[in-house]
């Protein structure tokens, strides 16, 4: 069988829409239709659920996605040893982080960790949560950096991948402020819900902030944009569009220059972990000595 397919089978499961799914895969849909066919005759079972309103796995389906991933994992791997049996590998890192994180984190984590001696030849993605995770669970990223909230369900198995704490960092609601230098937006005021610059469903911290605030209580907010890049949200807080809930790894040079303020006292901030993943099934050499590097050194 052409283990494409199972790549044009995970990113329809992603998507759940032909459409967009074909154009991620470089392809006409009428073509993607038929690849999705001929996969589900492969595996003698319908897999997908086509209706004229929306796209849905079956059963089937839903139990194939975890084992079609792993699959074309392990044929990453697969490839990547034969490379390096060969002697066609080069030191080089694959490396995925969310927008929040490769801006001002992970360049100075990774100077902290390693030399550029040490990393090599270095590629980075940044992207969304959603598409980090996608990135490692197909095998094209050997590591990957998001923020790890204690109350939020984790979209890695532990059973494939396992995860090393580098640093912590907060949430922390900020405002513009106005002219006396006090918050323009406060939290907990009697004038209201307070305007509120969320994040996309795609965005790990949609994520931690809506499992937080499932436990301890959402803020009186009332919102009206959302973004999944932390550092839009960050220029709309300073533009005084509302409140933010910003990494405050993001947010500390405009905090200490004034731009912007607090929106709220401490009991209002959300702690949370910064972690790298990897998979369990053995890297590349030159990754497994990183990661060695990584486990030895200090978080930050």
């Amino acid at each position: 069988m052409d283990l494409a397919l199972l790549e044009d089978f995970l990113e329809l499961a992603r998507e759940l829409n032909f459409s967009r799914a074909a154009e991620k895969r470089n392809m006409t849909q009428p073509a993607f239709s038929r690849r999705i066919r001929a996969l589900e005759d492969a595996m003698r079972t319908p897999l997908v659920l086509r209706t004229t309103r929306q796209v849905a796995l079956t059963p089937a389906g839903k139990a194939f996605q975890p084992r079609a991933a792993a699959i074309a994992r392990a044929f990453a791997d697969a490839q990547r040893e034969a490379l390096e049996a060969a002697g066609r590998t080069q030191r080089s890192l694959n490396l995925a982080a969310t927008h929040a994180l490769s801006y001002t984190f992970v360049p100075r984590w990774l100077m902290h960790v390693a030399g550029p001696a040490e990393v090599g030849t270095l590629n980075m993605v940044s992207d969304t949560h959603r598409q980090c995770v996608d990135l490692v669970q197909r095998g094209e990223a050997s590591f990957f950096i998001s923020h790890r909230g204690p109350d939020t369900p984790q979209d890695l198995s532990e059973r494939q991948f396992r995860h090393h704490v580098i640093g912590s960092d907060r949430l922390v609601p900020v405002s513009a402020p106005d002219a006396a230098g006090r918050p323009r937006w406060r939290l907990a005021t009697d004038d209201g819900p307070a305007p509120y610059i969320g994040y996309g469903a795609a965005s790990g911290l949609h994520a931690i902030l809506e499992a937080h605030w499932a436990l301890h209580g959402r803020p009186d907010l009332r919102q009206v944009m959302s973004s999944v890049l932390a550092a839009t949200n960050l220029e709309m807080a300073k533009e005084g569009q509302g409140i933010a809930y910003l990494p405050g790894s993001l947010a500390e040079r405009d905090l200490d220059r004034g731009r912007l303020v607090p929106a709220g006292d401490a009991s209002h901030h959300v702690s949370v972990q910064v972690v790298i993943y990897r998979p369990r099934s053995r890297l590349s050499a030159h990754c497994e000595a990183f990661w060695q590097k990584v486990v030895r050194g200090s978080a930050v």
